[in-house]
This record gives structure tokens, sequence and C-alpha cells, in this order.
């Protein structure tokens, strides 16, 4: 569940790549990477592969284009949502009223169907606690580039003042049951630095993040799916806490980790 990688959408043989990666979810990308005068051929495009295509299970979140035009935006998921999707991203996500549109038509279908808001500027970041709890949000996700423009910043100059915001952002997502994704990285020759990248981003709390290049998705499957004990030893800790707690004890050491309550039901989540 860490691994969302783009593709665009008016490009058979980059989502044919992606369809066999190893990414949990395929996002076929109607909005930055698809000229204006492109669109229209992108849906086609997109919508020809998936019905032709054995999508091999594969989990497809299209990333609609936000437009000005809301018949062009209801065509998008009208047409979209007769495929095998499982949900969509919508972009440049503000406030509750930015994605109010597509969220009545897109429920209007199919009400079980996932719904990502795009966090792409500082008012969006302000209001996501009012966001994600008008429209029950599982998952939220973080533009960082266009973030950077919206705030008139260097992204790669102005280190610590991102960092900021995304801790900022995985915190107000996690505080509100909601699951943060993170932004991608754009540079994809140097492995190394994705590493650290996912490492970081990790440690703050995200729990997925976007992939530009199928060479990405890997780092980010082992980077998001590690945890502090085996399988085995989490068994082993969970059945040794049921059996004290049942003895009136609610912490124990274990391997010089102490286990309690909290520790316990995190561990819980990951079996």
């Amino acid at each position: 569940m860490s691994s969302y990688l783009f593709s665009p959408a008016n490009n058979i043989k980059y989502l044919e790549k992606a369809i066999d990666s190893n990414s949990y979810a395929l996002i076929p990308d109607l909005e930055d990477s698809v000229p204006l005068a492109e669109k229209r051929n992108a849906l086609n495009n997109l919508i020809n592969f998936v019905s032709s295509t054995n999508i091999n299970n594969k989990i497809i979140l299209p990333r609609i284009h936000n437009s000005d035009d809301m018949v062009w935006n209801k065509d998008q998921i009208n047409e979209l949502i007769k495929l095998n999707i499982k949900g969509f991203i919508i972009p440049s996500v503000k406030d509750v009223d930015s994605i109010s549109v597509f969220y009545s038509e897109i429920k209007k279908h199919d009400k079980q169907i996932q719904i990502i808001p795009l966090i792409e500027s500082m008012k969006g970041i302000n209001n996501m606690p009012n966001i994600i709890n008008t429209y029950k949000v599982n998952f939220i996700a973080l533009g960082m580039y266009d973030l950077s423009l919206d705030l008139n910043i260097d992204p790669n100059n102005q280190i610590s003042l991102i960092n900021y915001i995304k801790q900022k952002f995985a915190i107000m997502a996690l505080s509100n049951k909601c699951n943060p994704i993170d932004s991608p990285l754009l540079e994809i020759d140097n492995a190394n630095n994705f590493i650290k990248e996912c490492e970081k981003s990790y440690s703050m709390g995200f729990k997925g993040k976007f992939a530009i290049h199928p060479s990405q998705v890997n780092i980010i499957n082992e980077t998001y799916s590690k945890t502090k004990f085996s399988k085995s030893e989490i068994k082993e800790i969970l059945l040794k806490y049921e059996e004290l707690s049942k003895k009136g004890i609610g912490a124990f050491n274990y391997k010089n980790n102490i286990i309690d309550l909290p520790v316990y039901l995190n561990l819980r989540k990951d079996v």
C-alpha cells in the first residue's frame, strides 16, 4: 500500500511498463504530464488501455484534469468510472468547496470508490482537517512542487522549510485518522539519494509515496514495509502481551524494548 506510480495517460508504452511494475497502484495522469491539447486523446487512450489490457489486479487511480470547465470534469469521471478502477486522485484541492463537485459526481455512481485529494497549496494544508472529515477520505496526498510554486520557493534550496511543511502535512493527516502520501522525487538517476528521501519520508509518518519511474517502485516498497520486528517476533510479542495482560501485567521487556498497550496495538496492525 506504499508505491503509487504516475504514468502519462497519452503514452501507451509508459502505461504498459507501469502496469507490469511492482507498484501498489498505477496513477494514469491526465493532469500535469499531458499537454492541454492532448487531454481528450489521453482520456480516450486510457479508456482503451484499461478496457483492452490485462491489468493484473493492479489498482488504477487516475489523476483527473482539474479544469475550470465543469462539463469536461464531469465527462472524465463519467467515462472513467465505467472502467475497472478503484478511485480518483483529485488535484489542486484547496478547501471543501474545491472538491465538492467531483465528490458528488463520483459518489453518484459509486459510493464505495476511493477519492484521494491532492493538496498543492498552503491553503489546502491549512484546510486539511475540514477536507478529511467532511468527505471521510482515508488517503490524502501532497504535491510539493506545485506547493513550492505557491510559496515562491525553490524546493532544492529551502530544504528546512520543505521538511517542516512535509512534517506538518503528515501530522495533520495522521491526527485526523488519514493516511498521508508523499510527493514524488523528480530525480530518477540517483538511487542512493532516493533511498534517503524515502527513509526520511517514512520517518516523518508518511504511509506511501508517489513514483514517476518504475525504477523507484521497489525502493519505495522496501522502505515503507520496514518494521522493527520480524513477523515471527511480532506474533511472539502479541502472544506474550496477551498472556501477561491476563495476569494483570501491562508491560514487559522484549529484547531491550518495552512493550506496553500502545506498542501492542501498533504491532497488531502489522499482522
